[in-house]
């Protein structure tokens, strides 16, 4: 479960809050869109930025629209990550240094019901002052959302993409783009089977066809993007020994023989195969994941598993949740609706270490979906989507997380797909890889990009 984030309005020669939507000038749609603050850090630019809040029966949405000085194409919605990401307070993502999108488009970034900054919250502050250990944190913020009577079920991909909808109308909207990443690809698919009318087009980075079983296929993925990681490694010499190898002995020791690491908040932390083998996926999906993947296995296989653990812990929390962007309670909501119900959910010994200890976390997973106990979606989120809508999509062969395997399956099962693969890419490119901005951009702008790419 991977998740990105988002920031502040301005002042003076900024934006404010206040200013105009950035979609038309007063979008009003039953009194369901209101002005709002913004919240998190301002950021200084030109362009307008505006705030807003989305008042629905059962749940209010931070809102917010980045205005391109002269659009020249529709809107696009950015999706994020997750489930239980967040965007708004992080719109410096798209601000600083200022997005290519922005050159032709209106930018829209919503926080998803439970997370972010939309209410009522999901998230479990009781995770945050330390690596989870156990479910007993996540019993007490189950209690005290119980005790609040939040509803625990509400966050499931289909309330997610019904919101979305709401949101387009009450902007005032015919049609817009969709810009999903990871779990966002989800929503984007699902918006695609519902509301296809209404999109120009879709561009899906690192997608998570609902059809596939993201838990089961989870332990292949993380090996296959280690394998290539060390092909290339080995290409240039940088690790003599390999990766794969080192690493099937680290994970087979720490199996028989976990070790107690002490963390930066000066607790010890067990770590075992599975606990390692996550840190360690963690950390390759992020944008500077491969330079430390390739440190911190050496470290680890020359028994200094303390510093690679503080190497991989730079990019990737050494717990479920430590203060992370992440609302836990809506992640949970929607992996045990959406997710988990359609997995086998089981461990096999398959006598690779690293297969072992990947499919290991199933463990945890199952016990949390059934301490978090909420029901699972009908079948039909598990199903392939079908549409002629123009979509991209973004993959690389270096992500443990949505593996490259999955968006060939994608870009097969749509009529107008056009995929994408970079050999260096991790996870979500299209939120730091100026080679996959610009070909985002260019899509959104009605350019087919070459394959592979020429940036």
């Amino acid at each position: 479960m991977h998740a990105l984030t988002g920031v502040l309005c301005l002042i003076g020669l900024i934006a404010a809050c206040a200013g105009s939507s950035g979609i038309s000038d007063r979008p009003v749609v039953g009194g369901l869109l209101v002005d709002a603050d913004c919240p998190g850090e301002e950021v200084p630019t030109d362009l307008t930025v505006t705030c807003y809040r989305l008042e629905m029966a059962d749940a209010s949405l931070s809102v917010v629209v980045i205005r391109a000085t002269d659009p020249t194409g529709a809107p696009v919605l950015h999706l994020h990550g997750g489930p239980g990401g967040r965007a708004v307070a992080e719109r410096f993502r798209w601000l600083a240094p200022r997005s290519e999108v922005l050159g032709g488009h209106d930018v829209i970034l919503v926080d998803q019901r439970g997370g972010g900054d939309s209410t009522p919250s999901l998230d479990c502050h009781e995770l945050d002052a330390a690596p989870a250990v156990g479910l007993d944190a996540y019993r007490s913020c189950r209690q005290r959302l119980d005790d609040a009577a939040v509803d625990r079920g509400q966050v499931t991909v289909e309330a997610i993409a019904a919101d979305m909808v709401s949101l387009r109308r009450a902007l005032g909207l015919e049609s817009w783009h969709l810009h999903g990443i990871s779990f966002g690809t989800r929503i984007a698919l699902e918006l695609i089977r519902i509301d296809e009318g209404a999109v120009e087009s879709a561009v899906l980075d690192s997608p998570m066809p609902p059809e596939v079983g993201a838990y089961d296929d989870l332990p292949v993925g993380v090996l296959g993007a280690l394998e290539r990681l060390d092909e290339g490694c080995r290409a240039v010499a940088a690790c003599p020994e390999g990766l794969v190898e080192p690493l099937r002995s680290v994970l087979a020791d720490l199996a028989d023989r976990p070790v107690a690491v002490t963390t930066f908040s000066g607790e010890a932390v067990i770590y075992d195969d599975v606990r390692f083998a996550r840190l360690l996926t963690n950390a390759l999906a992020s944008p500077v994941g491969p330079v430390l993947v390739r440190q911190a296995i050496p470290l680890a296989a020359g028994n200094r598993l303390a510093e690679a653990v503080a190497r991989l812990g730079e990019v990737a929390a050494t717990g479920r949740s430590a203060g992370d962007p992440v609302s836990e309670g809506a992640q949970l909501s929607s992996e045990c609706a959406d997710e988990v119900p359609f997995n086998t959910m089981t461990t096999a010994d398959t006598g690779d270490p690293i297969l072992d200890a990947v499919s290991g976390a199933v463990n945890e997973v199952r016990a949390l979906c059934a301490l978090w106990d909420v029901p699972a979606s009908p079948r039909s989120v598990d199903l392939a989507t079908s549409s002629d809508v123009p979509v991209l999509i973004l993959s690389g062969h270096l992500d443990p997380i949505t593996p490259v395997e999955w968006a060939r399956r994608l870009a097969a099962g749509l009529g107008n797909a056009t995929l994408v693969e970079h050999r260096e890419w991790t996870h979500v490119p299209s939120m730091s890889d100026p080679c996959a901005v610009h070909i985002l951009a260019g899509f959104l702008g009605g350019d087919i990009p070459a394959t592979p790419p020429d940036c």
